[in-house]
């Protein structure tokens, strides 16, 4: 059995599917988890629930978590907490986004969209 530890850094390495930075660097990484059942639970909060990559960005979970070992069952959720925000971003992801022109909000912002 792989411990949560070990199970959060492997899911916390993956990929975005649009960007080069791990879910932990972009603040997705809401929690991993082995239940009761021993099955391993990953909620991940993500920017759109709609985005055609969330297909892309399970399948990577799933074959990062095979290939640490896990063999139970694999629940992934991407309905977390709360909504994600560009602020949950570590500040050098923050940066390498707006090298590569990728625009950042400093701030929580509020249900009406306005900054916080």
């Amino acid at each position: 059995m792989v411990t949560e530890q070990r199970l959060v850094e492997v899911v916390g390495a993956v990929h975005d599917p649009h960007l080069p930075f791990g879910l932990a660097e972009m603040g997705m990484l809401e929690r991993v988890t082995v239940s009761p059942a021993q099955a391993v639970d990953v909620v991940i909060n993500v920017p759109c629930h709609h985005c055609p990559g969330l297909q892309i960005l399970r399948d990577d979970i799933e074959t990062a978590l095979r290939q640490a070992g896990v063999t139970q069952p694999i629940h992934i959720s991407f309905q977390g907490r709360e909504a994600w925000q560009p602020v949950s971003m570590t500040p050098e992801v923050r940066a390498a986004m707006r090298t590569m022109g990728i625009q950042t909000l400093p701030s929580r912002v509020t249900e009406e969209g306005a900054p916080a």
